[in-house]
């Protein structure tokens, strides 16, 4: 797909809503898949990764490029 831009990301800096390609999936972090344990925080109850891959879409608007 020509319209995803892909970042590495700390996981720390993760938002409910995002979409992030985790183990080579897309998902969307929800409240119940992302959260702080005694290691520091975790997505999918795995603390080992620091950074994941935040994945935006890049959508042609009449204004130009927005990422969404």
């Amino acid at each position: 797909m020509n319209n995803l831009v892909k970042t590495q990301v700390h996981i720390s800096s993760l938002e409910i809503g995002m979409t992030v390609e985790y183990k080579g999936r897309l998902y969307t972090v929800g409240k119940e898949n992302f959260f702080k344990t005694f290691y520091g925080w975790a997505f999918m109850g795995d603390s080992s990764s620091r950074t994941i891959t935040r994945v935006q879409f890049a959508v042609p608007t009449a204004k130009g490029i927005v990422l969404r």
